[in-house]
Formats: structure tokens, sequence, C-alpha cells
């Protein structure tokens, strides 16, 4: 990793690592370690949201508090689709960018939101009506105000076979256009096989920028394999890179 993060910047590429939780015994110190140690610059978040570690300004406001004992960027992944209404406009002020994936989704109107990943609690009857669903809510995540999109095109393995059919070229580029309008940059996850080559090909022609992120549940040391190698494979330029600001 260190002779591909060598190379990634002689080339000028800039490199974050833009999803690193602060969970599982991972803390703000051992990612800024992990930065001085890597070269790759940590940004920090938790997910906010009812129900999760940072429910309420409160705790996001002590959350921030503690990520800045150290020289890290400091982000939030938001779970609920109103967050952007209820965050203070303190605590917005104090992060550098909003991270939001679209693995929560509520599964009717009006309905409790799902984790699309634990399959056991939902059924899909109808898997062609589910991801058109699906679908429209993939664009309401793209049109928050977010700065990332995590794990683009993610889709639940009991759909994964339906892949190539449902992320068709022109859902592909509706994604895409909807980011590019919003300036959301699409990330390369490394712990994820999505998005496939074709979505950041298309991507990149198109002119949206990308990011790249590991999603750790832990402190174990991880690197940015996947990640790493789409850069170099896809020969990514500087400037189609995200920068937090």
């Amino acid at each position: 990793m260190r002779a591909q993060v060598a190379r990634l910047k002689a080339k000028g590429v800039p490199l974050v690592d833009y999803h690193i939780h602060l969970r599982g015994g991972m803390t703000a110190e051992k990612a800024y370690d992990w930065e001085k140690k890597t070269g790759i610059r940590s940004g920090v978040l938790e997910n906010t949201g009812a129900g999760w570690p940072l429910s309420d300004n409160e705790k996001l406001a002590a959350f921030i508090k503690d990520a800045k004992r150290f020289p890290l960027l400091i982000g939030i992944q938001v779970n609920d689709r109103d967050w952007y209404k209820t965050m203070s406009e303190e605590n917005a002020k104090q992060i550098d960018y909003v991270l939001a994936d679209t693995m929560i989704m509520a599964l009717e109107p009006n309905g409790k939101p799902q984790k699309l990943w634990l399959e056991d609690e939902y059924e899909i009857k109808d898997p062609q009506a589910w991801l058109n669903r699906y679908f429209e809510h993939c664009l309401t995540v793209v049109n928050e105000p977010v700065d990332i999109l995590a794990n683009p095109t993610y889709l639940p393995p009991r759909v994964e076979k339906y892949y190539d059919e449902f992320w068709n070229t022109e859902r592909m580029g509706k994604l895409i256009d909807a980011a590019i309008k919003n300036g959301v940059a699409l990330e390369i996850q490394s712990p994820s096989k999505f998005p496939k080559n074709s979505f950041i090909e298309l991507a990149r022609k198109k002119g949206a920028l990308l990011s790249i992120g590991r999603n750790n549940h832990d402190d174990h040391k991880e690197e940015l394999k996947r990640s790493l190698d789409v850069l170099e494979e896809l020969n990514i330029k500087p400037d189609e890179m995200f920068v937090a600001e």
C-alpha cells in the first residue's frame, strides 16, 4: 500500500479516507496515527439520526468537540431524511462534510425506515416494483444537501442478480446527473464491490467527482485496497477527486 500511495501522490491525486467511523474501538487518535503512518488523510464521522449514536444536537456537539482534539476532517453520516432540518446551525458550521448512503429506506410511504442489509427483517415480493421504488429513494438521497454519496449503486444481496439490468445506462446517468447538479461526490468504497467500474467510468465521462472510503466497523488495520486499485487501474486524475473545503 505504501508504494501504491506514493505512486498516486506522485501524480498529485489527493488521498483522503472520508469514511472512518469512530466505533468498535476506533478513535480520533487512532485515525490520526493511521494518517501519519500512511500519508492518507483521515476523515472521521459517526451516524446521526433517531436511534443512532448521534441522535440529537447535544451528542453531535460532543462528538465534534472530541474529534477536534486532532487535526482531522470531521463529518457525519446522515440516516434520517430530514436531517438538514433538525441539525443546529452551530453544529453545521463545525463539520467539514456530510456523507449519506441509500441503504436505509422505508418499505412503504411514510413507513418505518428499514436497514436494507438486514434482509431477514423484510420481504421483496415483487422485485421489479421494489427496485423502482428503490431508485426513487436513491434520487431522494442524492438530492439532499450532502457532500458524498457512499456505496452508490448498492443493492441488497437478494436482488444483486438484477444489478446489470437495473443499473443500466439510463438509471446510472440519472443518478450521476443528480450528483453533479448537487455537487455530490460518488464514493469508491473498499469493502464494497459497488459501484462497478462501468458506473465510475460513466461518472468520469459526465464530470462527477469521486471519493474513497473504508466504512470500518472496528479499529482493526484497514487498508483501502479496492479504492486505491481503482484509482490506479482507471488512471483517475487529481481534479476528478472530491476535496472537502
